[in-house]
């Protein structure tokens, strides 16, 4: 791990203008033609909904097509190797939640993809919160219940996920040890599949952000457990417990979502494209959605900062793997 690391801090001395448009950003002529706005998963899920509000909204900004691309598969990789591979001129960027940059590293032994030899990191744009979620029919009403369930039945229940490697996987992987239960792993290739079987009862738990369970919850189809990803309640769904107040910690933190361009790009591109993916978040269109879209908006992180953030995420899931027993297992 040590090269990724140390590649990542190194981008806070090589990428200055991240910290503000110069002079010839803001008279740049980009964008030209359309943009493509890749997504390592499949439609429905927090990093494709993001992205679809920040197109539009870009789109009117900069008078050029912002098309949202999904491209689905190993955990993110496909997507990933396509934006590396891609021409560093700002034209393709890739908009990813955190299960890629700071989880696929710890997980796989090899990966088509290096994070801080591939990629420029943009902008930090979004954060949401983990909720454990069961089919209706799931005889527990609280995580006490949910773990004394597991602990009397550990052969009985299954679990779904977006996939195998997902920050959703992972979180339950952490939460089984944790708690000292069993439950088997059913992977899906995305949330929405995943969710039709837990509605279904062919699945009956399931550990997912915020953006895909909200909608489902308040649809009465599934119900909130617990927030898993913070010690203090969310402010979108605060009627939600946390784990720690039922006495479980030490679960992952919070995932979040970014924007990364070619690691060649130009420095002026990635300092315009940044400020202006941070203008849309605060624009009313998208500010306005943040709670119905189930996200919640963070302070904006200079490169040092974000390179910063990267490293201290990549450190908790090489621990985090480790423990459960997945470090660089596929």
């Amino acid at each position: 791990m040590k090269p990724l690391l140390s590649a990542l801090l190194a981008l806070a001395a090589v990428l200055p203008a991240l910290t503000g448009v110069s002079a010839h950003a803001s008279s740049a002529p980009f964008p030209t033609k359309p943009v493509r706005i890749v997504i390592p998963f499949a439609p429905g899920q927090g990093s494709d909904i993001l992205a679809r509000a920040i197109g539009e909204r870009l789109t009117k900004a900069w008078g050029q097509p912002v098309v949202v691309e999904n491209r689905a598969g190993a955990n993110g990789a496909i997507a990933l190797q396509d934006v590396a591979r891609s021409a560093p001129d700002g034209y393709t960027i890739l908009l990813t939640s955190n299960s890629p940059i700071v989880i696929n590293p710890s997980l796989y032994k090899k990966l088509p993809y290096d994070v801080g030899r591939d990629f420029v990191p943009v902008a930090l744009l979004a954060a949401t919160d983990m909720v454990m979620v069961v089919t209706d029919k799931f005889p527990a009403r609280n995580l006490q219940e949910v773990i004394t369930e597991l602990k009397a039945h550990p052969d009985k229940y299954s679990y779904g996920s977006p996939g195998t490697g997902s920050t959703s996987h992972l979180s339950m992987e952490v939460f089984k040890r944790t708690a000292g239960v069993k439950i088997t792993h059913v992977p899906y290739k995305g949330s929405a599949p995943a969710f039709t079987d837990l509605i279904g009862g062919s699945t009956q738990l399931m550990i997912d952000a915020m953006p895909s369970s909200l909608p489902q919850v308040k649809g009465g189809r599934v119900r909130a457990i617990a927030i898993t990803s913070s010690d203090v309640p969310s402010t979108i769904a605060p009627d939600i417990p946390t784990a720690s107040s039922a006495g479980v910690s030490g679960l992952p933190e919070r995932p979040w979502y970014g924007v990364f361009a070619p690691r060649a790009t130009d420095p002026d591109i990635v300092a315009k494209v940044r400020v202006d993916l941070l203008a849309a978040m605060k624009s009313p269109e998208i500010h306005g959605r943040m709670a119905e879209l189930g996200l919640e908006s963070v302070p904006p992180l200079s490169a040092a900062e974000f390179a910063g953030f990267l490293k201290e995420h990549t450190d908790y899931w090489n621990q985090a793997t480790h423990k459960i027993g997945m470090y660089q297992t596929e």
